[in-house]
């Protein structure tokens, strides 16, 4: 129900009402991860004109950006998610009484470095790319190893996009000559990494499964994670939920949102592919056989479980599964992902 029909219905003016400086205004139009979903079809749009172009099309895109720049631009140091700034400017990256896991901060930051690398790779054009940039390089100066913060996607995706930020300007070094913010690329893989191995490092709490979302959640408000026995480089758990409640190279199965978790083993995968890391060359294959041999349906569907939209446990087939279609893209980009690791047919004959 809208109780204002018309005024905030429309997602974009969540940027220009950003960009006219309004914070904590307590409206915000869609839910708080419909920013990434923005630059996810800024992303979808630039791979179909990288093989037709159309410039009709490039130039509505372009006057997004547009948008999307100009409210960067009101922040100094580069952030920018308009439901945090709209709702709970207080509380980026979900910190100070902040709950990530809502309000997917890391998340939108991490389609918006896909946009910007997609958006390049289609049409030369900067802007965007110069906008993802500096958002990035503004979570690798906070989020990493002690003292910088333990800060890590409690909704996967921005693996990946660092890791593309990274080859991007690795493969393209007289590119940083065009872009007006600094471009240390080895930083981007870095923090790709350490959002991939820090999965499972945490304070041990809450305890989602026994707790119940709400205590859970209403524990993180709460900031009980700061408490000086968990030490001074802590964070809450995201739980199996978030592919968060061991590290990814114990993990032996395949568990919790399904969208989340092929996201996660994408964009292990395509660290992967960088690093050559035997451990996580071997957690990735296991992640994906269980997938497939023990948790896939004959549809290629995958995410059996309605409730947390996760998951079931191996052979859980029912005929009333949940099956989300974004989770059934994750594995194709899993299973495509993983074909370039090893050159292994199989797993493209699973993505077909």
């Amino acid at each position: 129900h809208l109780e204002h029909p018309g005024e905030f219905c429309n997602t974009f003016e969540n940027f220009d009402r950003v960009a006219k400086g309004e914070r904590n205004i307590g409206r915000h139009a869609g839910a708080p991860w419909f920013d990434g979903l923005v630059y996810e079809t800024i992303r979808g749009v630039a791979d179909l004109m990288a093989r037709q172009s159309d410039a009709a099309l490039e130039k509505r895109v372009d006057g997004y950006i547009d948008r999307i720049a100009v409210a960067q631009a009101s922040e100094p140091n580069g952030y920018i998610d308009t439901y945090t700034q709209l709702m709970e400017a207080d509380h980026q990256w979900g910190e100070r009484g902040g709950m990530l896991r809502w309000q997917h901060d890391v998340y939108n930051a991490g389609m918006l470095v896909e946009a910007g690398v997609h958006y390049y790779n289609a049409t030369g054009k900067t802007n965007l790319l110069e906008v993802a940039t500096r958002c990035a390089n503004l979570m690798a100066e906070y989020m990493g190893t002690f003292p910088k913060k333990n800060v890590v996607p409690a909704h996967s995706g921005p693996e990946e996009a660092l890791v593309k930020l990274y080859t991007l300007y690795r493969d393209n070094p007289g590119l940083k000559k065009q872009i007006n913010v600094p471009v240390v690329e080895r930083e981007y893989l870095r923090l790709a990494e350490f959002w991939i191995e820090g999965r499972g490092k945490h304070c041990g709490f809450p305890l989602w499964g026994t707790w119940g979302n709400p205590a859970a959640e209403q524990w993180i408000r709460d900031r009980k994670y700061e408490a000086p026995e968990f030490g001074n480089h802590t964070r809450p758990s995201w739980g199996d939920y978030a592919q968060d409640s061991i590290p990814l190279f114990e993990q032996k199965t395949i568990e919790g949102h399904a969208v989340r978790a092929t996201l996660f083993a994408t964009g292990a995968t395509a660290a992967a592919l960088e690093n050559r890391s035997p451990e996580y060359i071997a957690a990735v294959s296991r992640l994906w056989d269980n997938m497939i041999g023990k948790r896939m349906f004959i549809t290629g569907g995958v995410g059996a479980v309605h409730f947390d939209e996760k998951f079931g446990p191996d052979y859980f087939l029912p005929t009333d599964a949940y099956l989300e279609t974004c989770a059934a893209v994750g594995a194709g980009f899993f299973s495509q992902r993983m074909n370039e690791l090893t050159g292994d047919a199989k797993y493209m004959d699973e993505l077909e």
